[in-house]
């Protein structure tokens, strides 16, 4: 009985009131749904580390000499020469030697943790003859990419369905269409009729679910 009655009041609604509701119901979930918030930029590093090993040889130029003046006088002895003319040939001998001898020095630059510079010199007839440098290096190279995800769009799709029974083979056909909005919540509305020529209309709903990973 109660069934009838039902059946009875939904024949006085018309086709046009339902679709109306229909929207308006989509309206409405547009206004008050939270959705899924939108994925935001992504950026992906990608380091690679960079070793270098090498020497280099070379010769400093002299760009500029300032002559100096020898102090000579009795408080400073030092530099007088000898009175003997022994004592005055073991002087220039030393001299000699120590003119034309080779120093070599060695130092090292750290810079920060990436890794040293060593420098070689040496020194003869007082000047630098020659010059060895080698460095060893280690440092990264970052490379980074930027991800932007595609800009949300509200997706209109239209479509339609063909409606089978399990003994009756095809009973119906409805058309429809779906509206996806950027917060990636699903409506639909459909309308068709079926073997006995009743009309039918019906509203979907679908909400994504997010799924661990």
């Amino acid at each position: 009985m109660i069934l009838q009655l039902v059946k009875k009041e939904l024949k006085k609604v018309s086709v046009i009131q339902i679709l109306v509701v229909v929207l308006l119901a989509i309206i409405l979930m547009q206004r008050c749904g939270g959705g899924i918030p939108v994925d935001g930029i992504k950026i992906i590093r990608d380091t690679t580390w960079v070793v270098k090993d090498k020497t280099i040889n070379s010769k400093p130029q002299i760009i500029k000499t300032e002559p100096y003046a020898v102090p000579i006088d009795r408080w400073n002895t030092e530099y007088l020469p000898d009175t003997s003319y022994i004592g005055l040939i073991k002087q220039y001998e030393e001299l000699v030697r120590e003119l034309l001898a080779k120093n070599i020095h060695s130092d090292s630059i750290k810079i920060d943790s990436i890794g040293h510079i060593y420098i070689t010199d040496t020194v003869s007839r007082n000047m630098i003859t020659g010059r060895s440098t080698h460095y060893d290096l280690k440092y990264p190279i970052v490379k980074e990419t930027i991800i932007v995800p595609e800009k949300k769009r509200i997706q209109v799709y239209i479509g339609g369905a063909v409606q089978a029974g399990e003994n009756k083979g095809s009973d119906g056909v409805n058309a429809g269409f779906l509206l996806k909005t950027k917060k990636d919540q699903i409506y639909g509305v459909y309308g068709g009729f079926n073997l006995d020529k009743s009309f039918q209309v019906g509203f979907q709903m679908y909400w994504k679910v997010k799924l661990r990973k």
